[in-house]
């Protein structure tokens, strides 16, 4: 289900825009233009919209909101393998180290070590 299609499905719920409107504390012609214009539902109406109407917080803003199980049906820790590197402390000492350094990143800084 799309972002679109989940915002429709909330909008069906209610038998107007205005209910819909007044359940959520906007105005309507704020949900004509997350329906007609942006297409999805903002971050900050995602959990209400989701608890009046059963429509999952994935559905609405899966870049926000990701599944608690995966499609595999692997639930838990989702960063596994390079990204658990960003948590390792960096070297100070080693120059090569902290070019690869992922929670200090900077492009810059970067490009000048590896001209050296």
């Amino acid at each position: 289900m799309t972002r679109y299609e989940a915002l429709m499905a909330v909008r069906n719920n209610f038998p107007s825009e205005q209910a819909m409107a007044d359940a959520l504390g906007v105005t309507q012609p704020t949900i004509w233009r997350w329906v007609n214009q942006s297409k999805q539902l903002p971050a900050e109406y995602v959990i209400p919209a989701a608890v009046l109407t059963g429509v999952s917080p994935h559905d609405l803003r899966d870049d926000i909101y990701p599944r608690e199980i995966m499609i595999d049906g692997h639930a838990g820790f989702r960063f596994e393998g390079v990204d658990l590197q960003a948590l390792a402390p960096v070297a100070a000492d080693h120059p090569a180290t902290r070019i690869h350094a992922t929670r200090d990143f900077n492009r810059a800084s970067v490009s000048k070590a590896a001209a050296r």
